[in-house]
């Protein structure tokens, strides 16, 4: 099994985080829990994130990925779901859907299998 990370800046740097274990040999790119969601407004924020994909199953963690400088979004994040099935679910409802006045995008997040 592989130990796959997560990277997130910290008070004097980048610390790594544990996403979770994942054989690699088993997995393809479509068989995650984890999803990319692009297109984000600059003003979504985690909470509004994490709310709104709650919609489709219990979502264990939701990142919006912001400039390491200014802080301010880069129109993009990740939303990791206790479930295949319900991350599934969720790329089928929220693909396309508007969020904050955007449409946002959605797909199974890459290097996660």
């Amino acid at each position: 099994m592989a130990l796959k990370l997560g990277w997130r800046r910290g008070g004097g740097g980048w610390l790594a985080l544990p996403l979770g274990n994942r054989t690699t040999a088993s997995s393809s790119a479509c068989s995650s829990s984890n999803l990319f969601v692009g297109g984000l407004s600059y003003d979504t924020n985690e909470t509004a994130l994490k709310d709104v994909f709650s919609q489709c199953g219990d979502v264990i963690a939701a990142k919006v990925i912001c400039h390491p400088t200014s802080g301010k979004s880069k129109g993009f994040g990740f939303v990791k779901f206790s479930s295949q099935n319900q991350a599934d679910a969720a790329l089928q409802k929220m693909n396309g859907q508007v969020l904050d006045g955007r449409k946002i995008r959605v797909h199974y997040a890459n290097g996660t299998g």
